[in-house]
């Protein structure tokens, strides 16, 4: 059988499409200036999707130690054993003040809204711009902005099925039990109004997206007591209440592992161990234990943010993270090698990746 020169020129392309894939975006970056064959590659949608394969299966996390004024930079912890950290250049003209959520390597942040050319960076948290960036590439896009909010900033990020396709949920206080929502799609590059919500989420950084669907931990005032609950929201922007087992009530923390919703806890009897439990039927609101050990240190509502990658789970509080090994079920805390600083973010799984923020 003999080979076209077309066939010759398929394969030379899929190989070096498999060999770019595996660099860092630093290097692909540069790659780019080597010819117009390359830089169409490397730009290529076919291409981006690859890659972004290639980085998922080397997560790792992202923070920003925010109350460091000095610091605006966002750090990658590249190496979790024996710290390494690598920082992104932060972008001029934004002050990055929180980090909600991190998907594809694009990281959704707030920024101070800006006055008079000039950020204020303490201005309250209601009074915030979003934006999507890409602190691998330097890309930012600044979302239009929505009315000011009565209180701090409550949104979640769904993203799929496409790549770089993501939704927006955002918040707003109108009195007791009663919520407006509106949602920015990156296909339309606006914002809409969906309606009205009995709920709102207790925060924007206890919040996880599966399969499209977001779930927030939420509380609500019955009979005079506080309880709390899961608020989901599916592709079709239609909301539900799941319950959450009685022996956790008010500070359970929310996480994706293995793709199925699951919840962090303290222990119903033992305050210094912590239970992991899995939602196995949303609409019954049935769970099942999958885990427990102790806790070294603090107690469950002492840590305000957790995250997972593979078979890790990272504790974090304001001023300390600590990693948990479920394969050997050992912790560690992380040594930050700038030294200690006044408090951190809340760290964020991450993958890099060459997705553009818009879609």
């Amino acid at each position: 059988m003999w080979v076209t020169q077309n066939q010759n020129v398929f394969e030379v392309e899929e190989i070096l499409a498999n060999i770019l894939s595996r660099l860092p975006v630093k290097s692909l970056l540069v790659c780019k200036s080597v010819c117009k064959y390359w830089q169409g590659l490397i730009c290529s949608p076919s291409f981006i999707h690859l890659h972004l394969i290639q980085s998922q299966e080397n997560p790792s996390y992202v923070f920003n130690p925010s109350y460091v004024f000095w610091d605006n930079n966002i750090h990658w912890v590249i190496k979790t054993k024996g710290e390494t950290t690598q920082s992104f250049p932060s972008y001029d003209g934004f002050y990055f003040r929180d980090m909600i959520c991190s998907f594809n390597g694009l990281i959704c942040c707030t920024t101070p809204r800006k006055s008079r050319s000039f950020v204020i960076r303490r201005s309250p948290r209601r009074h915030m711009d979003i934006i999507i960036y890409n602190p691998a590439t330097r890309e930012v896009l600044l979302l239009p902005p929505t009315p000011k909010s009565k209180c701090a900033l409550k949104l979640g990020v769904s993203f799929g099925p496409t790549i770089n396709g993501y939704e927006i949920f955002q918040f707003f206080y109108i009195e007791e039990q009663l919520y407006e929502c509106m949602v920015y799609s990156s296909i339309t590059g606006s914002w809409k109004f969906i309606g009205t919500v009995a709920h709102a989420p207790s925060t924007s950084l206890n919040h996880v997206c599966i399969n499209g669907t977001v779930y927030w931990f939420s509380r609500s005032s019955i009979d005079g007591r506080l309880v709390g609950h899961i608020l989901a929201v599916d592709r079709e922007e239609k909301f539900s209440i799941i319950r959450i087992p009685e022996e956790e009530t008010l500070y359970p923390l929310l996480v994706n592992l293995e793709g199925c919703l699951c919840l962090v806890a303290k222990n119903g009897v033992d305050e210094n161990r912590f239970d992991i439990w899995a939602l196995q039927n949303s609409k019954e609101s049935v769970w099942v234990k999958r885990w427990s050990d102790y806790l070294p240190i603090f107690k469950i509502e002492q840590f305000q943010y957790i995250v997972v990658r593979k078979n890790e789970i990272l504790f974090g509080s304001w001023k300390q993270y600590l990693f948990y090994n479920m394969g050997t079920r050992t912790w560690r805390e992380f040594n930050w090698e700038y030294g200690r600083v006044n408090g951190f973010s809340p760290p964020l799984a991450y993958t890099e990746s060459l997705l553009p923020c818009k879609y």
